[in-house]
């Protein structure tokens, strides 16, 4: 050899055996890899490393270049090991789906069973859950960013539900702080609308210039509302549609832009279409039209409301900035509403206040989140015990698993391996579970709609199995595999090879850890279902208690009917004639006893305004307002509604603008304000107005049948005039008929001016009840299949109770216990687990029922009735539950009996 060829063979032989260093890491790797790919994986990974090394060595730079590589073949070992891993993993999963779907298809009874119970607690969730999102959730359909609006409200100390007056709104624009992004305005307007033909009744609102800008609407057709259409009083009468009614009423006709349109008797004129999700900012309501501020005073007649700072007639959202928090928002405000206090006295201790939509007190929000809250909770509560039924049946049928259980552990398998198939098969029970409970939710979302009470206004509710409804679906089905999946997994894990293997032949039975925690399971149901029928029973108390509750009226016979004259263009003189002229002609009419008319009936939506008053004689407090309800009524009014005279005299027709101003207070105000004083011939000035007490009226029910009494006043509607109010006839029999000889009336009177939204008396009086009745009714529900899913799971712990026992039971027959004695030896067991379950759920209904306690109405959250009247009930369906199973028993022949031992 060549003495030049020596230094040449050194760094060969260490290429040579860093290469094979390199390729004998990957052949060590090839045991790491699973089998099904170990081939495949050294062949790619030597492949990858020789390429590698070519490529380094066609540009050499030393030894260390290749010794780069190590880092790379370690790779491959972590490659392999991961590859393992995952591939074990996913085999194992595909094998416990497909054990998992042969065990559901070889027991359809026993999976039909669970999946439906399953499905009906996920579908009452998603229901519940779809409703609470159409109502309180999307407020702000059609809406760009609606997270970053919010409600602003005027407050005073007694007072956070008032609206705003234009010149306020106007000036909290002008100096909104930085936190605010800007500020809209609208006020809610039912309209007359007229084309062709009769007028139709439309509701929509008037809105400042900014409205569509701020809100980030685009319009479906034209254009919309902007700036340049609300800076000129009572200027362009221009007005955009909704897309419904678009549709409804003009046939989606592309050349409705430009077309003139009659609202209220004045022209306007179409220039544009607003978006399908679009539907206004009025909670619940689907609007028909929009319209300027600007001209309020053509459009609602009563006087300048523009110009006059004490009137607080708007609604106001504040658009936050990004990012901004409503303590923030609230404390800028708070700035502001100062410095407008300070420099008008028609602001004088008036402050502000935010609200999430879904918590404005104006729009009801706080009522309705409280209803649907209950029956959230209520819905949940029955998936806790389906849960728990499904719960039980799969402990049952893990009883005679344990021979299987007991040969998988003998064989290596390990106990969280064990619980891995369990909880597999538990998530394929829940997956059909939660498909079976998307399907009811589809059929039953709309069943929020036979709950809308029958009120005048377009209210729509349009819940719909949107994305947030399918993830909270997908987090019910998940908590449901959670809660009736986990411990009969952890009890079928824990079978012993032993004594499994040594029962071979005889007769599988639950261990007596597994009795315990199905017996335990059962206490949960009868606790959890005797406080929804507890709930429901106090519900149902309420209703009745709340259609019997005396409203303040007694007119329980007649009927209702609205009008407006501002559309047919009459004056307060006209107006007044006309509506004198109504009155008399109608109450001629065969079968009335009274009728009047008045601004709002009581137990409406909206029932009454307030004034802020003065009255003489009385000092107010240290900053205290008078803040007094009222309602403006014709003559004869609480005589027609029903309503006793106390002291006084009532309105007459001679109370017109050209008299003396005068109203009827009630006995909250004359009680409260008038102490020791005669309350007739007291003074009370509203703004410049001072008006003479000439009644004194009971107390009633305004605008909620829960209201505590509060001060109100009556005032006659000729001096207090608008054009709009409510025809009240009173009858002394059925009202059938009565509706069709008030429009021949009206019409007969003047052909443009009809009546709309006539109902009865009664139909109206559903209004002041149509939440505890929804509540009564979807409790009641739910309370029901509660019961239904208990009794089942009772009887089904009795039965394998008294199987269990059979040998027992077999024994005691052959030493002379008679049938009588067995059934009483099984009932005692059931009845113990009932009683235990009613102690706890005694408990925690007394607890629970105080978290609604504002919703009730003349029922205590301890009413001795509900609670023993559901309590009677249950121990009565749990007797017959454990009765069925106790008397199979009492029939067990005692030789086969004690065969099985």
């Amino acid at each position: 050899m060549n003495a030049h060829d020596e230094p040449r063979s050194r760094p060969e032989r260490r290429r040579s055996r860093l290469l094979r260093l390199l390729l004998g890491i990957v052949d060590a790797g090839t045991w790491l890899a699973p089998e099904s790919r170990r081939r495949d994986w050294r062949q790619q990974w030597r492949g990858d490393l020789m390429h590698e090394w070519q490529r380094r060595t066609a540009h050499p730079r030393g030894l260390g270049d290749r010794a780069s590589l190590l880092p790379h073949a370690a790779g491959a070992l972590r490659h392999a090991f991961w590859l393992r891993m995952h591939v074990r993993r996913l085999e194992m999963i595909t094998q416990d789906l497909r054990y998992g779907w042969r065990l559901m298809v070889r027991k359809p009874a026993f999976t039909a069973i669970a999946v439906l119970t399953l499905g009906l607690g996920i579908g009452a969730n998603v229901t519940m859950f779809s409703w609470i999102d159409a109502s309180l959730r999307r407020q702000m359909r059609g809406v760009a960013y609606p997270e970053r609006f919010v409600a602003l409200n005027g407050t005073t100390r007694t007072r956070a539900d008032l609206g705003f007056s234009y010149p306020d709104f106007v000036d909290y624009r002008a100096q909104k702080p930085d936190s605010v992004d800007d500020l809209v305005a609208f006020s809610f307007a039912p309209m007359n609308l007229r084309t062709d033909g009769d007028p139709q009744r439309a509701f929509g609102q008037l809105v400042s210039g900014n409205y569509f800008g701020a809100l980030g609407v685009a319009p479906a057709l034209g254009r919309l509302l902007g700036p340049e259409d609300d800076r000129v009083r009572d200027g362009g009468a221009v007005a955009v549609l909704s897309h419904t009614f678009w549709q409804r009423r003009f046939g989606s006709d592309p050349a409705v832009v430009g077309r003139p349109v009659t609202l209220n008797g004045r022209s306007f004129t179409i220039i544009g279409v607003a978006p399908p999700a679009f539907r206004g900012t009025e909670p619940y309501l689907s609007l028909d039209v929009w319209v300027p501020l600007a001209i309020e005073a053509s459009l609602i007649g009563d006087g300048d409301r523009l110009g006059r700072r004490g009137v607080s007639w708007l609604e106001v959202l504040v658009k936050l900035k990004p990012g901004v928090t409503i303590a923030r928002a609230q404390r800028d405000l708070d700035v502001v509403a100062a410095g407008l206090a300070s420099a008008y006295p028609q602001d004088l201790g008036r402050g502000v206040a935010l609200f999430e939509l879904w918590r404005a007190p104006a729009s009801g929000g706080p009522m309705v989140a409280a209803a649907m809250g209950v029956q959230m909770a209520v819905a949940g509560v029955v998936l806790l015990i389906a849960c728990a039924n499904v719960a039980n049946l799969l402990i049952a049928r893990a009883a005679g698993r344990r021979r299987e259980t007991a040969v998988r552990l003998s064989l290596g398998a390990s106990r969280r391996r064990l619980v891995q198939q369990l909880l597999t098969e538990s998530t394929l029970l829940a997956t059909a579970g939660g498909v079976v409970g998307l399907g009811l939710a589809y059929v039953t979302k709309d069943a929020v709609r036979w709950f809308i009470p029958p009120i005048p206004v377009p209210v729509v509710i349009d819940p719909s199995l949107n994305g947030s409804v399918l993830v909270f679906a997908l987090i019910a089905t998940v908590a449901s595999v959670v809660a009736f999946g986990l411990v009969p997994a952890l009890q079928g894990s824990l079978s012993s090879v032993a004594a499994a293997l040594k029962e071979a032949a005889g007769t599988l039975t639950a261990s007596p850890r597994s009795g315990r925690v199905r017996q335990a399971l059962v206490i949960v149901q009868v606790a959890l279902s005797l406080m929804l029928l507890i709930s429901a029973g106090l519900f149902m108390r309420s209703l009745v208690k709340a259609q019997a509750t005396d409203p303040g009226f007694s007119m329980r016979t007649g009927v209702l009917a609205s009008l407006d004259l501002l559309p047919a263009g009459y004056d307060q003189t006209r107006g007044s004639a006309f509506y004198r002229d109504l009155l008399a002609r109608v109450r001629v009419l065969p079968g009335v006893e009274a009728a009047s008319t008045a601004a709002k009936v009581p137990l409406s939506f909206g029932g009454a305004g307030s004034f802020l008053v003065k009255i003489d004689g009385y000092t107010p407090a240290a900053n205290e307002q008078i803040d007094v309800w009222y309602n403006r009524v014709g003559s004869d009014y609480l005589k027609t509604m029903g309503i006793p005279l106390l002291a006084g005299r009532e309105f007459t027709d001679r109370d017109t603008p050209g008299m003396p101003a005068v109203a009827i207070a009630n006995e909250t105000l004359a009680r409260r304000y008038f102490a020791g004083r005669d309350p007739i011939g007291g003074r009370v000035r509203i703004g410049t107005t001072t008006v003479e007490i000439v009644g004194v009226a009971r107390d009633g029910k305004y605008q909620l049948i829960t209201e505590s009494p509060r001060p109100f006043l009556y005032v006659p509607a000729p001096q207090w005039y608008r054009p709009d109010s409510v025809l009240i006839v009173r009858t002394a029999g059925s009202p059938a008929g009565m509706p069709a000889r008030l429009h021949d009336i009206a019409r007969a009177l003047d052909a443009n001016v009809p009546l709309f939204d006539v109902r009865t008396t009664a139909q109206h009086l559903e209004i002041a009840t149509f939440m505890q009745r929804m509540i009564a009714t979807l409790l009641g529900a739910f309370g029901a299949l509660a019961l239904v899913l208990a009794t089942v799971g009772l009887y089904a712990v009795i039965a394998a109770i008294a199987a269990q026992r059979t040998p027992e039971i077999g024994m005691r027959i052959a030493l002379g216990a008679t049938p009588r004695d067995i059934v009483s030896l099984i009932l005692r067991q059931g009845l113990g687990m009932t009683a235990s379950g009613i102690a706890i759920g005694l408990a925690g209904s007394l607890a629970a029922t105080r978290l609604f306690r504002s919703l009730l109405i003349g029922v205590s959250t301890t009413d001795l009735a509900s609670f023993g009247g559901t309590t009677f009930l249950l121990v009565a369906v749990a007797i017959a539950a454990a009765y069925i199973p106790a008397r199979r028993a009492a029939a067990t022949d005692p030789i086969e009996a004690l065969r099985t031992e």
